[in-house]
């Protein structure tokens, strides 16, 4: 015989059915979510370049012909080594946005000339996005000068202007007039320099760059690139404090990344001549 159910136990029982209906409905709308922070870390090299020049004379560690380059580029293509921007790279970290197979970081540090003549028409034609670290001091002396011999010149004002309203170029800092290994090295202190001094030092050094950055392209950065990987606690804490979300190293190593990591101390990989596109990124996904 079946049980003949009261009006209190029904509204009972449809009050729970209700409910679980509208646990399921609140479940699916977050499942995106759930999928995306319980995805497993992402593996992002970058990698360094500096200057891309064809006098073999000064090929070397930071010094490459423009054959190599392209090699580099059509190796990735050919490889579904897919390059991302920073801004890619943020939206991952802060929202959980994809990021395609195999993603990497292309970067660019000093501001050679070069990279406007050589560097950008290949950029273009791959469609990769790269990032351009600039040395402040060095923008304004060509600036001066008028040099643009793509040789040994640097960008100036009218270049870099460009350069930031090109969506494949993402610009940073590089320090404004601290990339010497002579005295100082890099942003780092100096013995017998107090803390005082030296904080004072890197808020004029980064306070010029950022103000002339604002000027010339009408918006402020938030990646900086340490020259020569050179840093420490205090140092750090200011970069930090004056905006700066996105810090490079020179520490040659694999980024490993989830949603919601912080962008500082990244390591790169820098692109020396005499290795092949190949052995250079064996090497980096033997890491």
């Amino acid at each position: 015989m079946f049980k003949i159910l009261t009006f209190k136990q029904m509204a009972i029982i449809s009050f729970f059915l209700c409910l679980i209906m509208l646990l399921g409905s609140f479940l699916n709308t977050l499942s995106p979510y759930v999928d995306v922070f319980s995805q497993n870390e992402e593996k992002i090299p970058i990698i360094m370049y500096h200057q891309i020049s064809e006098n073999k004379a000064i090929w070397g560690d930071y010094v490459i012909p423009l054959s190599v380059l392209e090699e580099d580029f059509q190796y990735m293509k050919n490889h579904n080594i897919n390059p991302i921007s920073f801004e890619q790279l943020s939206l991952y970290i802060e929202k959980g946005e994809r990021l395609p197979q195999n993603p990497i970081i292309i970067t660019f540090d000093d501001g050679e000339r070069s990279f406007i003549t050589k560097v950008l028409p290949l950029v273009e034609e791959y469609k990769y996005p790269v990032n351009m670290n600039l040395v402040g001091s060095l923008v304004e002396l060509y600036t001066k000068n008028g040099d643009t011999d793509d040789r040994y010149a640097y960008l100036n004002e009218k270049d870099v202007k460009e350069l930031a309203e090109n969506k494949l170029v993402s610009l940073g800092c590089h320090s404004y007039n601290l990339h010497s290994l002579s005295g100082r090295r890099g942003m780092g202190k100096i013995y017998g320099e107090s803390e005082e001094e030296y904080k004072t030092l890197i808020y004029k050094d980064i306070e010029k760059f950022n103000t002339d950055f604002k000027r010339i392209t009408g918006r402020n950065t938030d990646i900086i690139a340490y020259p020569y990987g050179i840093k420490n606690d205090t140092l750090k804490a200011i970069v930090r404090e004056k905006g700066f979300k996105i810090t490079l190293t020179c520490r040659e190593e694999i980024n490993k990344l989830s949603v919601g990591a912080d962008l500082e101390e990244l390591g790169r990989f820098n692109r020396p001549y005499g290795k092949s596109s190949k052995s250079f990124f064996e090497k980096i996904y033997k890491e």
